[in-house]
């Protein structure tokens, strides 16, 4: 039984999977990469030799990513990189200069490139800072503050648990690694899988509870967007199959167990005043306690940043709720779903992000160089950020003050201007 269930897992964990499926989607090593690109194993299944050679060949002027050694940045997300592609590839067609020697892979489909990219995008920083703003100041603030604990939660666990575990990603070669933010974390279990397995479905089934509405659409949709963000991570060369079907068991059983309790904390950080210092002394002791990396990598920033931002709007929350500005619904559950304005929607978004865009370029700014003279450091220097002590409070405080401005200064605003949406049962 033991063998049995070991031979499983080292199939899932074979790299020649995602090797094999990046090619069939138009992932192919350069002609002048090591022959050891493609494995002399995969006989019934890879392309010959003509074949790539006549394929990159005719790609080249498409589309071409420097070597997986490249310099990683800071402050990147999944949009940065596209841009950086497309730069690359039209600067590639308007000279037509032959590639740099450090090329070792090139795309023959821009189609399912920018697919999976899309999709991998959703589990990422700019999908978080549009999706939960847009959620919050449009359509339902107490489904938004039950699922942003639940996504806290399993995040923190999962990332947690790829350091404790240091399970890494499929081996490069035969595996193309195309996304070079992520190349320094570990593999198991895939926190993307998790948000994309987590996210989704506790969405459907917390509106569900609220809202009528038809139950399997909700749970095709929620099935659709978790299978496109995992197969984006293989497209993408950052995960075995492993990774992602022990990412997306893993977070079910999280959300699992918290599912049930995930209203009794709600009540009781809406309705005590000293929550939000629990809440924030609980985040500082919860990233105290992360596991040391034997390695930097983006995964205890982002951890943090997740952290910041869901207690930074639980707390807005509270002191909302204080103020009696959320106002308690006359009749229980189960409401009428009513459209909204969407030209509104559209003006409160608008008007909701370029607030949370100042917010993060001036408490940035603040925490990065009060910590960087604090411990004498050169707060220009982006390597400083590696530095746990400049690190930890640098996004903790960034990000909480953007949660904090997402949940009760954008609200507040929209209140000023006339332009709120209607509160009488989307709150508590």
């Amino acid at each position: 039984m033991l063998s049995s269930v070991h031979s499983l897992l080292s199939w899932l964990n074979e790299a020649e999977h995602v090797a094999r499926f990046q090619r069939y989607f138009g992932v192919l090593p350069l002609p002048s990469a090591q022959p050891d690109l493609i494995p002399q194993t995969d006989k019934t299944t890879h392309l010959n030799t003509d074949t790539n050679s006549n394929l990159a060949n005719q790609a080249l002027t498409n589309l071409y990513h420097r070597h997986h050694e490249r310099k990683i940045t800071y402050d990147k997300n999944v949009l940065d990189e596209c841009i950086q592609e497309i730069n690359r590839s039209s600067n590639q067609n308007a000279t037509k200069k032959p590639s740099p020697p450090d090329v070792d892979y090139v795309v023959t489909s821009w189609f399912w490139y920018y697919f999976f990219q899309i999709g991998s995008a959703l589990g990422n920083e700019i999908f978080y800072i549009l999706f939960f703003p847009t959620w919050i100041w449009n359509i339902d603030g107490c489904v938004a503050r039950k699922v942003s604990m639940l996504w806290a939660f399993f995040m923190y666990i999962g990332q947690a648990s790829k350091d404790i575990l240091c399970i890494p990603r499929p081996s490069s070669p035969p595996v193309l690694q195309l996304e070079k933010r992520y190349v320094a974390e570990y593999g198991f279990p895939s926190t993307h899988a998790m948000f994309a397995a987590g996210i989704p479905f506790s969405l459907v089934f917390l509106s569900h509870q609220r809202y009528e509405f038809d139950l399997w659409i909700g749970l095709v949709s929620a099935s659709i967007v978790c299978i496109w963000v995992c197969l984006s991570r293989i497209y993408l060369g950052m995960h075995s199959l492993l990774d992602i079907v022990g990412g997306t068991i893993y977070a079910w059983i999280l959300v699992f167990v918290m599912f049930f309790y995930v209203e009794t904390i709600d009540n009781f950080l809406l309705n005590h005043i000293v929550s939000p210092f629990l809440c924030f002394s609980l985040g500082i002791f919860l990233i105290k306690c992360y596991p040391s990396p034997k390695q930097w990598s983006t995964a205890r920033s982002d951890t943090t940043i997740i952290l910041g931002s869901t207690i930074g709007f639980l707390s807005a929350s509270t002191i909302m709720n204080e103020m009696s500005l959320l106002e308690k619904p006359i009749l229980p559950p189960v409401y009428e779903i009513m459209a909204p304005d969407l030209g509104l929607c559209v003006v409160r978004t608008i008007l909701g992000l370029v607030i949370v865009g100042i917010t993060r370029e001036i408490i940035k700014t603040i925490v990065l160089f009060s910590a960087c003279s604090f411990y004498g450091l050169d707060w220009k220097n982006p390597e400083s950020k590696r530095f746990a002590k400049i690190e930890m409070p640098y996004y903790y405080l960034t990000y909480f003050a953007i949660g904090f401005n997402i949940g009760f200064t954008c609200p507040l605003v929209f209140r000023a201007l006339g332009i709120n949406r209607d509160y009488s049962y989307t709150e508590l």
